[in-house]
């Protein structure tokens, strides 16, 4: 599929805005792990670490666009990860929206490290 300058540059807009929404996300992620003191700081340790590891290779799957024609993959992403709303992928074409339509939301969670 042929991307247009134009929503190549809705894209980017789009990708911007949901870059911040992740970083903050994996910040408040961050955050809640090392505040839970009913896990010892080894379990937290764990879990951060695990989280920024998955969330890294989360960020580039979904961020790293090398070609137009990845887009679709990208916002199916961004979609996945709740990072844009459906008002917000309207200003794309119907074209485009219809092709990343049977992305599903599953948003992040944090994968709570044992404390054994």
């Amino acid at each position: 599929m042929s991307i247009s300058d134009s929503d190549w540059k809705r894209y980017n807009e789009l990708s911007e805005l949901a870059l911040e929404r992740f970083c903050q996300g994996v910040l408040s992620d961050a955050q809640t792990v090392a505040q839970n003191e009913a896990l010892s700081a080894h379990a937290r340790y764990r879990t951060l670490y695990r989280l920024m590891r998955d969330r890294d290779k989360s960020l580039a799957m979904a961020f790293n666009v090398g070609r137009r024609r990845d887009i679709s993959l990208s916002l199916r992403l961004l979609i996945a990860y709740d990072l844009l709303s459906d008002q917000e992928l309207t200003i794309l074409n119907e074209e485009l929206r219809e092709r990343v339509s049977d992305a599903v939301r599953q948003p992040f969670e944090i994968e709570w490290a044992d404390d054994a």
